[in-house]
C-alpha cells in the first residue's frame, strides 16, 4: 500500500523531482518493509510483516501465485480461436500482475519471459492495447524477485539479464512519434489517435526507466557491497559491481536505454533514466559502454540545455565525471572534439558571468574537474586554445590587475575569440567576482593546476604567456603587498592558495622558463622562503627553485 502511494502521490504531482524520488525510492521501500527477500541477486525466504512465512499470497480471494497457469494465458494468446480477443490479453496479463502485487517469483523467470516477449511482439505489430499491461507487468518488475525456498536464486537467477534485455527491448517499439506522422490531416479523430499514441508510449517509456532505475540503485550501500580493507564504497562497486548492477552488464541493457535518451521528449523520463544511467556508471563495465554506445555527446547537450535552469544537468555532470574516472582512454577521446570543447566553453562562459547561486557555483567547480580529466590527455589540449577555452579560463586564473590590463588593450576578448574566423565572443566583460568561500577557493585550485597542465602543449602556452599567467601566480607569493581582493583570507587559505600556486608554478617553470625568468620568480620564491615557516611551502620553494636553475641562468 505505501508503495502504492508513493507511485501514486507521484504521478498526481507530475514534477520531475517527485518522479525522481520514487525512482530512486520505491525499491528501498520494499528494501527495508521486507528485508529478507531476494532482489536481483540475492537470496532469502519471504517473510511477511508478522514474521511468519506465507505459504501462498492471493489476490481477490483467488489464484496463489506458486499455481498460477502461464500456459493457459499463453495459449489463450496465440490459439487460433482466441488470437484476435485482445482485450481478453490485456485482462489476463493484468490479472496476473494483480496477485503478484508484491514481486514475482524467481521460480516464474521463464514463463515471464516468454509471456513478455510475446506482449511486446503485438505491440510492435500495432496491438497498442497491450500497453497498460506491460506497464503494469514492468511495474512489478521494478519490485524485488521472490524466492520461496533458498535455492531458487541457484536454479532461475541466470534467466534475470534475459528478462532484462527482452524488457529493455520494448524501447524501440514506444519511441516518440514524430510530428510527421500527423501532418496533412486535420481530422480531429486523427490527432485524438496521435496524442493518445504518444501518451502511451511515454508511459511505457516512464515505466521502463523507473524500473532499470530502480535495479541499478538497489545495494548500492555498506551493507549489501563487500568492501576489502582499505578500500572505499565507490572503488569496491567499480571493481566488483553489485548484483544487480552485473546482471545489467550481462544483458546489455545500455546500447538500447542509449538510444532510447537520444530521442527522448519528455523530462519525466529524462530524468527517470538520467537516474538509472548515473547508478550505472559506477561500475567500470557499464561506464564502458556508456562510452562505447555514444551517449556523452548527448548528456553534454543535456548539460547545455539545462544550462543554470535545472538539477538534471548535475546528474549529467555527475555521469560523465564517473565515466572519466572508470574509463579515462575511451572518454577523454570521446570527448576530445571541438563541439564538444566549444561546449565546454560555453558552460564556463555562462557559470563564470552570471554563476551567482550556491549550487551555479558547485556545477561550475564540476565542470573543471571534468575538464581537468579532458586536458590529461595531450590530443585535446590544442583545442583548449583554439576554440578559446584556454583564454577564457586564464581570464579568471590571472590578478585582477592583469585582467583590466588585458581587457583594456582588447588582447583577452581576441584570444577567448579562438581561431575560428568570424566567431563572436563568449565573454561580455563581465563576471562573478571571486570570493574567500569554500567553493570559489577551491576553484582557484582547479583552475590553476588545469591550465599550468595544458601549458605543456605549445600553443596553450603561448595563451598562458599572452595572459601573464606567471606574474599573476607569483602575486599571490608575495605578502608584502596583499591585492585588494586576498586581505580577507585567513591564515590557513593563503597557505593553500601559496601551496597551490607553488605547484602551478612547479610546472610552468618547465613550459615556459622565461617568463619565470623575466618575471624575477626565483627572487619572489626566495623571499617567501625566508619569510614563511611553513615547512610544506618550504619545500615546495626548493623543488620549484631547482627546476628554475636547471631550466637556465638565473
Amino acid at each position: 500500500l505505501a508503495q502504492a502511494i508513493l507511485a501514486t502521490r507521484a504521478r498526481q504531482q507530475g514534477g520531475l523531482q517527485s518522479w525522481q524520488s520514487c525512482a530512486h525510492t520505491r525499491c528501498m521501500i520494499r528494501a527495508r518493509s521486507q528485508t529478507d527477500v531476494s532482489v536481483l541477486g540475492t537470496t532469502a525466504m519471504p517473510v511477511s510483516p508478522g514474521g511468519v512465512k506465507p505459504t501462498s499470497v492471493t489476490s481477490g480471494g483467488t489464484g496463489a501465485p506458486d499455481d498460477v497457469d502461464f500456459g493457459a494465458i499463453m495459449e489463450l494468446m496465440t490459439s487460433t480461436y482466441t488470437e484476435e480477443l485482445i482485450d481478453r490479453h490485456v485482462k489476463a496479463i493484468r490479472r496476473l500482475c494483480r496477485t503478484f502485487a508484491t514481486g514475482f517469483l524467481l521460480k516464474h523467470l521463464e514463463p515471464l519471459v516468454e509471456l513478455l516477449k510475446l506482449a511486446i511482439e503485438r505491440l510492435s505489430q500495432g496491438q497498442d492495447e497491450l500497453a497498460p499491461a506491460i506497464c503494469d507487468m514492468t511495474r512489478i518488475a521494478s519490485l524485488p524477485f521472490v524466492s520461496l525456498v533458498a535455492s531458487d536464486m541457484i536454479k532461475y537467477g541466470h534467466t534475470l539479464p534475459v528478462f532484462a534485455k527482452v524488457l529493455i527491448g520494448v524501447l524501440a517499439f514506444a519511441a516518440p512519434p514524430t510530428e510527421e506522422t500527423n501532418q496533412g490531416s486535420q481530422d480531429a479523430s486523427t490527432r485524438k489517435m496521435y496524442d493518445e499514441k504518444r501518451a502511451m508510449n511515454k508511459s511505457i517509456r516512464i515505466e521502463v526507466a523507473h524500473t532499470f532505475a530502480c535495479w541499478a540503485r538497489f545495494g548500492l550501500d555498506e551493507d549489501c557491497v563487500e568492501v576489502n580493507p582499505n578500500q572505499s564504497l565507490i572503488q569496491a562497486v567499480a571493481d566488483a559491481g553489485t548484483p544487480n548492477l552485473r546482471i545489467l552488464n550481462q544483458a546489455c541493457v545500455m546500447d538500447a536505454l542509449a538510444a532510447a535518451f537520444r530521442t527522448e521528449d519528455s523530462p519525466e523520463a529524462m530524468v527517470i533514466a538520467l537516474g538509472a544511467v548515473r547508478d550505472m556508471s559506477l561500475y567500470r563495465p557499464l561506464a564502458q559502454q556508456i562510452t562505447k554506445c555514444s551517449l556523452i555527446p548527448h548528456l553534454v547537450h543535456v548539460i547545455r540545455v539545462n544550462l543554470l535552469g535545472s538539477d538534471v544537468l548535475l546528474v549529467a555532470t555527475e555521469v560523465l565525471w564517473n565515466v572519466l574516472e572508470l574509463d579515462w582512454e575511451g572518454a577523454a577521446q570521446a570527448m576530445g572534439e571541438q563541439e564538444v570543447i566549444e561546449a565546454f566553453r560555453d558552460f564556463m562562459a555562462a557559470l563564470l558571468g552570471g554563476g551567482y547561486r550556491f549550487k551555479d557555483k558547485v556545477f561550475r567547480n564540476d565542470m573543471m574537474v571534468l575538464l581537468m580529466y579532458i586536458s590529461k590527455r595531450p590530443e585535446n589540449k590544442p583545442l583548449f586554445a583554439k576554440t578559446g577555452l584556454m583564454a577564457l579560463l586564464l581570464s579568471h586564473a590571472i590578478s585582477e590587475n592583469h585582467r583590466r590590463t588585458l581587457q583594456a588593450s582588447g588582447v583577452l576578448t581576441e584570444l577567448i575569440s579562438g581561431e575560428e574566423p568570424g566567431s563572436a565572443s563568449t565573454s561580455n566583460g563581465s563576471s562573478v567576482p571571486l570570493t574567500n568561500s569554500e567553493e570559489d577557493m577551491e576553484f582557484r585550485m582547479l583552475l590553476w593546476g588545469t591550465v599550468a597542465k595544458c601549458c605543456s602543449d605549445t600553443s596553450c602556452a603561448q595563451v598562458a604567456t599572452a595572459c601573464r599567467l606567471v606574474p599573476s601566480l607569483l602575486c599571490f607569493l608575495d605578502d608584502r603587498e596583499a591585492p585588494r581582493e586576498q586581505r580577507q583570507w585567513s591564515q590557513e587559505q593563503r597557505r593553500k592558495i601559496q601551496l597551490e600556486a607553488l605547484s602551478a608554478l612547479f610546472n610552468l617553470a618547465q613550459c615556459i622558463p622565461n617568463d619565470f625568468l623575466e618575471a624575477q620568480g626565483c627572487e619572489v620564491v626566495l623571499q617567501l622562503l625566508t619569510a614563511t615557516h611553513s615547512r610544506e611551502i618550504q619545500k615546495k620553494c626548493l623543488h620549484l627553485l631547482r627546476v628554475a636553475l636547471r631550466s637556465g641562468p638565473v
